[in-house]
């Protein structure tokens, strides 16, 4: 662990995971010490609080790939050390559970490196999803896709974590987001075009990535710490909606719900990231039965608003602007934290996180003053840290 940090009282073992905490939360509007979580931590930030280099297993995997579907000795061991990295992380910063991404690997779309970004920036160079064109444009491209078919594979770092985290911790899984699979297999730009010249195609595409990404999580529910489901899908920018939200009504929320439907079958948590402006479907992300909301961004509507429009229906997580956590002082930071926390902290439905997540281009100190200052507050309003 990063001896620096210490003014922050992070270590191993200082607070018990405890999952059902943050069901609660989540879910209830029950008054109570408010839970810390995010969507997920980047590398950059775990290898800063551990004092320990920690590589994104998903980039091992790309740079070190081989013809063979069968993981090489060093594949494996990679992934093994990045997931017991992963679990360090979060039990250290207090998070009642660790997330881990589904490995769906749809072949053929396209990324761009950014030509100004630093090879060793505090988490690698940053890249970005090619809009204009993807691997599915026409029906024999569709075709002829070579579309993943094991979920054994997709849910293979769940699994592993499932028998790795600590009592009280639970696996949260990203199982992949349906619009954005979308969009980037298609090309945003031509999916935009196909809405209207091949709409059957747009279908067709939904179809097949809904039933892959649903059976990967039905493969989950049974896990004994398998905690629910974080659905990362960004359907918006500022201003809007990224489609029309008709578009995301009719073609896109009805699978949202279905995975809703399964994770709450199992009793098990459902919960959305998405970016952007979602105000034109929030009543409608909420019909889905979706437990938690989460990325919230202050020019857009500050989580104090979307606290007091929804709060009461759904559960709101995180909202500390990432723009302040990379820009501001640690004392600006601090006082960020109690406004959101005395507008959103006293009556649940609540969990304190950032904008979006944990970013690597965030200031460490920040984040771990919002923590700070959070376990603070609860001290003060609920006689507990957490």
């Amino acid at each position: 662990m990063n001896p620096s940090l210490n003014k922050y009282n992070i270590k191993p073992g200082n607070w018990k995971p405890d999952f059902e905490r943050f069901r609660q939360a989540v879910t209830t509007n029950q008054p109570g010490p408010v839970p810390m979580g995010d969507l997920f931590a980047d590398p950059g930030t775990m290898s800063a609080l551990l004092g320990e280099k920690v590589e994104s297993f998903l980039r091992f995997m790309a740079r070190n790939s081989r013809s063979s579907d069968t993981p090489t000795d060093e594949t494996i061991a990679a992934g093994l050390n990045f997931l017991k990295q992963s679990v360090n992380f979060y039990e250290a910063v207090g998070w009642d559970f660790v997330t881990s991404h589904g490995l769906l690997n749809f072949p053929g779309f396209r990324m761009h490196l950014a030509s100004e970004s630093e090879e060793e920036i505090k988490g690698g160079r940053r890249a970005y999803i090619e809009s204009d064109s993807g691997p599915i444009t026409s029906w024999e491209d569709f075709a002829s896709y070579q579309w993943p078919e094991s979920p054994g594979v997709i849910n293979l770092g769940a699994k592993v974590l499932n028998d790795m985290v600590p009592e009280g911790m639970k696996v949260m899984v990203l199982p992949g987001g349906l619009f954005e699979w979308t969009t980037w297999l298609m090309g945003t730009v031509q999916f935009s075009y196909a809405l209207y010249d091949q709409p059957d195609l747009v279908d067709a595409v939904i179809e097949k990535l809904s039933d892959i990404i649903y059976k990967g999580a039905e493969e989950l529910m049974t896990l004994s710490n398998f905690g629910g489901l974080f659905i990362g899908d960004d359907m918006g920018f500022y201003s809007g909606t990224l489609v029309s939200p008709k578009i995301l009504r009719e073609k896109f929320l009805p699978h949202l719900k279905k995975m809703v439907d399964l994770a709450h079958k199992f009793d098990k948590l459902a919960l959305l990231h998405s970016c952007g402006n979602l105000e034109a479907i929030m009543d409608d992300i909420i019909e889905t039965g979706v437990d938690g909301k989460h990325s919230f961004e202050d020019k857009i509507m500050p989580v104090e608003e979307a606290y007091r429009r929804w709060g009461d229906k759904i559960g709101i997580i995180g909202g500390l602007d990432v723009n302040l956590l990379a820009s501001g002082t640690e004392d600006e930071v601090r006082k960020r934290t109690r406004q959101i926390l005395d507008a959103c902290g006293q009556n649940g439905h609540y969990v304190l996180g950032t904008g979006n997540s944990v970013a690597s281009y965030i200031t460490l100190e920040n984040y771990l003053a919002m923590l700070d200052e959070g376990r603070k507050w609860n001290k003060e309003n609920f006689g507990s840290e957490f």
